[in-house]
């Protein structure tokens, strides 16, 4: 399918990004598309419905799209980034390489869905509270600024899995494997498996201390979270964040929504890792 109607959205925080734009724009209407532009910020998912593209074309990082594929799940709109990043692990297209956004328009790809999760807290009174948005990435429990060990139980489908003394905990998609449950020592899995990886941080025990990876469908559950001295905290893939009580039951499952990415090659996992998380650039 060729698009029609494509909203960019470069990140405000990125000069080269913003640069770029109207001579992204013109070339899109060049194509023949319908095109527009509007900075990512709070009003990105407005601007998305009241344009009502077929395509939407990030400006960024990594960042910039887990915040466009939060902030638009549901819609369905596949989405491809320009990457204006460092590593741009989730971006398709190299800002010095336009002609790949041409054959974006001339129809030329494939979708490639990504798993998202759903977090909710369960307060001690019973009040649930549901982040804003689905993860792309994460969801991460950890202390305050003073590092001091956690305390808690990991449940999978209502039977306890671990007990943990650790810095904290990174739940993570396979798009999110890559980004800090790596750098904590977790695998880095194929981003189109539907599964749900869990890597302690700095973990205290010479046993139970390694990632564990389950199965799509299994509902995750933190409980008796405790810290001395220190408030306990969890991020979602870092743009929310609460504070979690002793009492608090942190719920993590899939969500019903997916990140739909925009791919054009063939290129496989294992010559993905090799460009762009080895530094080793491999022959083509």
């Amino acid at each position: 399918m060729r698009p029609e109607r494509v909203l960019v959205l470069p990140n405000p925080d990125k000069e080269a990004a913003l640069s770029a734009t109207n001579e992204i724009v013109e070339n899109l209407r060049l194509w023949g598309c319908i095109a527009d532009c509007n900075e990512i910020g709070k009003d990105t998912a407005k601007a998305v419905k009241s344009f009502s593209p077929d395509l939407l074309v990030v400006l960024g990082g990594d960042g910039s799209i887990i915040d466009v594929a939060r902030c638009t799940a549901g819609s369905d709109i596949p989405i491809v980034g320009v990457n204006f990043g460092t590593v741009g692990y989730m971006a398709e297209i190299s800002h010095d390489k336009p002609q790949d956004l041409k054959k974006i328009i001339e129809g030329k790809f494939h979708i490639q869905k990504r798993m998202m999760l759903d977090v909710t807290i369960i307060r001690e009174d019973g009040r649930a509270t549901s982040s804003t948005y689905p993860a792309l990435n994460d969801a991460v429990l950890s202390n305050g600024p003073i590092p001091k060990l956690l305390e808690f139980e990991l449940y999978a489908n209502g039977i306890l899995a671990h007990c943990m003394r650790s810095d904290g905990v990174i739940i993570s998609t396979p798009t999110g494997s890559s980004a800090y449950s790596m750098s904590a020592g977790g695998p880095v899995l194929d981003p189109e498996l539907s599964c749900i990886c869990t890597t302690p941080i700095c973990p205290h025990h010479l046993n139970n201390n390694r990632p564990t990876i389950f199965r799509g469908r299994t509902v995750l559950e933190i409980r008796n979270a405790k810290c001395r001295g220190n408030n306990i905290y969890l991020s979602v893939d870092g743009r929310e964040v609460y504070e979690i009580g002793g009492g608090d039951i942190v719920r993590i499952s899939r969500s019903g929504y997916t990140a739909p990415l925009v791919r054009i090659g063939n290129d496989s996992f294992v010559r993905l890792l090799n460009t762009k998380l080895s530094y080793r650039p491999i022959d083509s």
